[in-house]
């Protein structure tokens, strides 16, 4: 694409009207206009004020969009990645600890062989229970580092309506699949299956409070 097709479409992807633009660069409509129809080329100052409205760079402007959707891309497949590896931690977590309590409980008193079997077995389900709920523990904090450092440093900004919704389609997600195997537990209470699942959301709001903090920053030196 030509630079004055991506300016065309820099400016519709920001939902902005000629007019609007023009106002807030100190240019008419009709002049802008002739930017994006090819009449006139803009001077490098022109460029500088126009990518900062269309939150990209001089990159952006003159090679067109292909570098924010690549950017787009990565955060796409690790967010992705990321709710497919935390909610599938949380279901399978879940589902060990439950498979010990249902199937294999603890004995009082004098054990036999046969018990001694169950309780072997058991020490194994809650030993692979104990380092999947570890993983669950640690893992989001580089999961969502990551997803922070992809945020930060794409071109361009990223509306915080995908941002919310994302966090809580993870927070739902990780809330819903451990109830049926908490409410069905004949030996712990559901509140064993949440607590870590709850940290995690937790951090995720955390690390959401972050995004806003350094992309208000980020904004206020642009000005």
């Amino acid at each position: 694409m030509t630079i004055h097709n991506n300016l065309k479409e820099l400016r519709k992807a920001k939902g902005l009207t000629q007019e609007q633009v023009a106002q807030q660069i100190g240019l008419t409509r009709q002049a802008l206009s002739s930017y994006e129809s090819g009449r006139t080329r803009p001077d490098v100052e022109t460029l500088m004020k126009l990518a900062e409205i269309y939150s990209t760079d001089l990159d952006g402007i003159l090679y067109g969009q292909e570098k924010r959707q690549k950017a787009a891309r990565r955060i796409r497949v690790a967010a992705g990645i990321t709710f497919v590896l935390l909610s599938l931690l949380t279901a399978v977590s879940s589902a060990l600890l439950w498979i010990a309590n249902r199937f294999f409980p603890m004995t009082e008193g004098q054990i036999s062989p046969e018990e001694m079997i169950l309780l072997e077995t058991r020490m194994r389900l809650t030993g692979a229970w104990e380092f999947t709920d570890g993983l669950l523990l640690h893992l989001p904090v580089l999961a969502f580092l990551l997803l922070l450092l992809l945020l930060v440093t794409a071109p361009g900004t990223y509306l915080w309506k995908s941002k919310i919704l994302y966090a809580g389609a993870l927070a739902a997600a990780l809330v819903v699949l451990p109830l049926p195997f908490g409410l069905t537990d004949p030996i712990f209470p559901l509140s064993n299956y949440l607590f870590t699942p709850l940290f995690v959301i937790l951090r995720l709001g955390v690390f959401l409070a972050l995004d806003l903090v350094i992309e208000a920053f980020l904004e206020k030196r642009k000005r």
